[in-house]
């Protein structure tokens, strides 16, 4: 059945293409003057594709009309005045594309703006049998042909979403340290997404803007009453007073100036902040249902509530515009009585979930509770976007059912945009990618055949091979009890060591039919995932079992799988900066393990009175305990994202040293505390290096909170300090610490 599928995929392909002599076929692609930069990149990557699938040099021409001899013409200046008329919103939406032969050896290639015209060259190219399955090097699919046919084209194309959008996350977090890597890497992820036709899409606004747009340091000192109130008091670090009329206003305000400066702007954003944090005021709670007040939850009927309101006022200006909103964390429950507005979008954030399989699949029974959010979301939104998160792993993230049965059940509920956070590159998640792409663009396609189309184009021969080691790496689908949420923890039990030994057997039994150096390069990428993650497990097994120094065996053992991690690494930054870094940005899972190693084996060791320390995510507990000048009576544990600290008790200390006199510094961190009484923990100051200790603030929030705390009044004109941070006695897991980093100037 695959390969009925496959042939027949290459059979449309072929009808598209046009066999000639050698010799008698010129060709070139053509631009017209003083167009953008962005176009002219495209034209290039058009003339290289050609060239490649000819083997005959296709120029690049800049010409106000078309030149003599065959000529593929980028953008609507060529248009004839009949054909421009046919250029409508209406026929291509935003970023809709023609494909038309103008005469039997001119072919106009045009949208209405720059993203129809680059989504017309590589439509076209798509409709020649040109597909790119990944970002990075020996990826695409690209047919030998003598001569690409010219005549006979009058095609229409647009996408069924609107918004199609993929970006790396996590790895943002290696600007500082690589930012070569950092810039190669995501390039290569544009160029990727050009070619599929994703790089375009209307511009959108929905990110987290509360603090943007009312900026705690610009307004809390003159107006506290916009800012959330807490226990009675009003606080920088939460939510807003969404209930305010001048919050209303200046939100109102601002979503038309941006509309004014930018007429493609399709939507502004109402987000609330990253998180919980709301505001308790009476007025505030009144909107919440009953049982939702005076808690962090079921919140949609207050930001509907608030972004009707601005809605309305940006109406009567800005009529065909969208107030967009996160529904998301506190507010993700839909609203029980308010309803969005006609132009109002909703962004419903699909976070900690279940994403090994589909929204609809009856095993989830998180996706089940999500399923009820869709549901009744769609019933009262005109529109709606999916925000998602494509690989939550850094070893492994092969997901793509879910990607598949989720666009094509949300195509049926009023979605029509869809975001998606690549928090890293790991294994398996590009065929999730590839499903986007083509599924956000029609929906109605065969999603197996696609599939197919993607296994046998990438790996050829080797292709039921590749398909059998992928299907070992979704076996943890068929047990109800296991879930993708994204928790670090969650790795050892839906890719035990076993499977990941029988994923790798699979590989070898594939790489002897790879026909090509491009189809044995890509299974090789996946051994060098297997044998990255195989040696994790090695090194892991025997860093948690340490109970003490290692007896000569252990250590042995340790190093060989230290060495074997290092060199695939090695080769994986060879081609692959995006997964490289996703496990070697500061603290990252791997980067912990690494350097645990090296300290157990000797190699390096941590001197915590340095005065270096800056911050820590408790990936790794050994690394964690060794930067602490405190760390008695702790405990470390995993969690949702990376790891976390906690006891009865005790305290987690760090001493860092200044240059220079401190002249403002905070700490931020991500803590939990239950409402229970021994919940809490206190941050604590000592300038005698841990002798004596004075409290600045007691932490007792009820909940996950992410929270900065000024210490520029304690710390200014000093040059070090001990920051510590106190468990309640009998504390436990009721007080938690996850990620901490002190900023100091």
């Amino acid at each position: 059945m695959m390969r009925e599928r496959v042939r027949t995929v290459m059979r449309l392909a072929a009808a598209a293409l046009l066999t000639a002599g050698a010799g008698a076929w010129a060709l070139s692609v053509v631009v017209p003057p003083g167009c953008p930069a962005e176009r002219q990149a495209v034209a290039a990557d058009l003339a290289a594709t050609l060239q490649e699938m000819t083997g005959t040099a296709v120029p690049v021409q800049t010409a106000a009309t078309p030149p003599e001899g065959s000529a593929v013409l980028l953008g609507d200046e060529f248009a004839p005045a009949a054909v421009r008329s046919e250029l409508t919103p209406e026929r291509l939406g935003f970023d809709g594309y023609l494909i038309r032969s103008l005469d039997d050896d001119t072919l106009l290639l045009c949208g209405r703006r720059e993203g129809g015209h680059m989504n017309a060259a590589y439509g076209w190219l798509r409709e020649l049998g040109c597909r790119w399955f990944m970002p990075g090097p020996h990826a695409a699919l690209i047919p030998r042909v003598a001569a690409p046919r010219l005549a006979g084209w009058d095609r229409f194309d647009r996408p069924a979403w609107v918004h199609r959008s993929l970006w790396y996350s996590a790895l943002g977090r290696i600007k500082d340290e690589a930012p070569e890597d950092y810039r190669a890497a995501t390039e290569e992820l544009q160029q990727w997404l050009r070619r599929n036709r994703m790089a375009t899409g209307v511009p959108v606004r929905f990110g987290h803007s509360f603090l943007r747009v009312l900026p705690a340091e610009t307004y809390m000192a003159t107006h506290p009453e916009y800012f959330a109130e807490r226990d009675g008091k009003r606080v920088p670090d939460g939510q807003l007073c969404t209930t305010n009329e001048e919050v209303i206003r200046i939100f109102a305000d601002a979503a038309n100036a941006a509309f004014d400066e930018d007429p493609d702007l399709e939507s502004f954003s109402l987000s609330p902040n990253d998180g919980y944090g709301w505001c308790h005021c009476p007025t505030c709670e009144a909107l919440d249902p009953p049982a939702a007040r005076g808690t962090e939850k079921d919140k949609a009927d207050r930001v509907v509530t608030f972004v009707n309101a601005v809605a309305r006022r940006v109406k009567e200006k800005h009529p065909d515009r969208w107030l967009a909103f996160y529904a998301y964390a506190g507010c993700v429950e839909p609203p029980t009585y308010a309803d969005p507005d006609d132009n109002v979008l909703v962004v419903l954030a699909h976070y900690c979930f279940d994403d090994l399989r589909p929204i609809a699949d009856p095993l989830s029974s998180a996706n089940a509770t999500f399923k009820g959010y869709v549901d009744a979301w769609g019933a009262v939104s005109e529109q709606m976007f999916l925000r998602e998160y494509y690989g939550r792993y850094w070893a492994l993230w092969p997901m793509w059912p879910a990607v598949a049965g989720d666009i094509q059940y949300l195509d049926e509920r009023h979605f029509s945009g869809l975001n998606a956070e690549l928090e890293y590159r790991s294994e398996g998640a590009e065929i999730g990618w590839y499903l986007t792409g083509e599924l956000c663009w029609n929906p109605k396609q065969d999603a197996a055949a696609l599939l197919d189309g993607y296994f046998a184009g990438l790996y050829g021969p080797a292709a039921d091979d590749m398909r059998a080691y992928a299907e070992i790496l979704r076996e943890a689908a068929a047990n109800p009890a296991l879930r993708a949420r994204g928790g670090m923890d969650e790795i050892p039990d839906l890719f035990p060591p076993e499977r990941i030994a029988r994923a790798r057997a699979q590989l070898d039994l594939a790489l002897p039919k790879a026909a090509t150096a491009a189809q044995r390069f890509q299974v090789q990428r996946s051994i060098d995932a297997m044998e990255m993650i195989g040696a994790w497990y090695a090194m892991k097994a025997i860093l948690d079992r340490q109970d003490g120094a290692l007896d000569e065996a252990q250590q042995a053992a340790l190093a060989k799988a230290q060495q074997a991690e290092l060199a695939a690494l090695e080769r994986i930054r060879g081609y692959d900066l995006a997964r490289y870094w996703s496990t070697q940005y500061k603290s990252a899972p791997l980067r912990s393990i690494l350097e645990a190693a090296a300290l157990v084996l000797g190699q390096t060791a941590i001197d915590p009175w340095d005065g270096l320390f800056r911050q820590d995510t408790f990936a790794h507990r050994a690394v964690s305990l060794a930067h602490m000048v405190r760390n008695e009576g702790l405990r470390w544990s995993g969690s949702v994202d990376d790891g976390y600290l906690y006891g009865s008790g005790a305290t987690a200390a760090w001493y860092v040293r200044a240059a220079t006199p401190i002249t403002r510094a905070s700490v931020e961190a991500l803590t939990y505390d239950s409402n229970e009484p021994a919940g809490w923990m206190e941050w604590r100051l000592s300038f005698d290096r841990g002798t004596t200790w004075e409290t600045v603030q007691r932490v007792d929030l009820n909940g996950w909170k992410r929270q900065t705390l000024d210490l520029t009044k304690q710390l200014a004109g000093r040059t070090d300090v001990v920051l510590g941070l106190a468990f309640a006695p009998g504390a436990g897991t009721r007080a938690r610490l996850s990620n901490v980093a002190i900023n100091i100037e």
